[in-house]
């Protein structure tokens, strides 16, 4: 592994992953297409110990035809993580103890190899939690576990019409929109397991019903966007829950809010970052998997110059 460029990508079990358009694999595509070897483990192959010392990964190497889709793997190998020339840690939450304790081992050998997003910033950045370090881009939100302090909010600063979300979830997943809900302090005292976890409460903005902005960035830089645009009477913008995917043209404050909340991410090791916008107002910042590249899910386009840029970033 010496002698050549070497990857490794901490992702999902493949058979959970649509090949052709997996944004994970479309990378590691893109990047075995410089020369380089590129591997793959889940994170439960991944292990450190004393004896031998080191941290190690059960790892295979992935084989690409003419596409993404066309990917065979090879027998697994165990493999030092120290030894590869990149780690790309791209595992979808939850953020659970198990996501945390993959963090922790590719933690104890970021000093010696570049690992895509630094594991200390997964460690220190909470996706829903970010958008408050950016005040002139992001409207008033609140995160608290006491119901109360939560009903407050909702009712003299939201009009009690509001979008309240789980910290550790993804893709949608346990976001509510409640409306003038006169069960609205119970609710609030549900979804905070009666004060025993944190949620985030946003005021609801209709403006999501014309859709919601994702700049995909590397490196501090915008380098593709498109329009999530949610099914009829539905409120979330996730593909998940059925949105569209429309292309589209960044407005001048488009650019200002992905620049900014990039070029700060980048500082902190966040090389990759999904940052999206409902009416020209940070609704959240994705760092844990960033996808969405453009509408057309197929499509490579932007891929090379990813991976010039990640090539760029190892000879630092």
């Amino acid at each position: 592994m010496a002698d050549k460029k070497t990857h490794l990508f901490v992702i999902d079990p493949l058979e959970r992953l649509n090949l052709a358009w997996d944004t994970s694999v479309k990378m590691a595509f893109a990047i075995n297409g410089l020369g380089h070897d590129v591997y793959f483990c889940t994170g439960r192959e991944i292990s450190r110990s004393l004896h031998p010392s080191g941290a190690f990964a059960f790892a295979q190497k992935m084989n690409f035809g003419d596409k993404p889709s066309e990917l065979t793997l090879n027998t697994p190998l165990r493999l030092s993580l120290e030894d590869f020339s990149a780690i790309h840690m791209r595992r979808e939450p939850p953020y659970d103890l198990d996501y945390i304790g993959t963090l922790w081992i590719l933690d104890s050998v970021a000093s010696h190899v570049p690992v895509f997003n630094a594991p200390k910033a997964l460690l220190e950045i909470n996706e829903k939690l970010s958008i408050l370090d950016f005040p002139l881009f992001t409207k008033a939100a609140i995160v608290s576990s006491d119901a109360s302090e939560l009903f407050s909010f909702a009712t003299e600063r939201c009009d009690s019409n509001i979008v309240i979300k789980p910290l550790g979830l993804y893709g949608g997943r346990g976001v509510e929109h409640i409306d003038g809900d006169r069960m609205l302090a119970e609710k609030l005292h549900l979804a905070t397991l009666n004060g025993k976890e944190a949620r985030m409460v946003q005021a609801f903005d209709p403006s999501i019903h014309q859709g919601e902005v994702r700049a995909f960035t590397v490196a501090g830089k915008p380098v593709a966007w498109c329009l999530k645009v949610p099914a009829k009477g539905e409120f979330l913008a996730n593909t998940r829950a059925g949105s569209s995917l429309e292309s589209y043209q960044p407005t001048k404050r488009d650019l200002d809010v992905a620049i900014g909340v990039a070029e700060t991410l980048m500082k902190r090791g966040v090389v990759f970052a999904g940052i999206d916008m409902i009416g020209g107002w940070l609704s959240e910042v994705n760092i844990t998997c960033p996808a969405l590249l453009g509408p057309d899910r197929a499509s490579l386009k932007g891929f090379d110059q990813i991976a010039k840029t990640i090539a760029s970033l190892m000879n630092r």
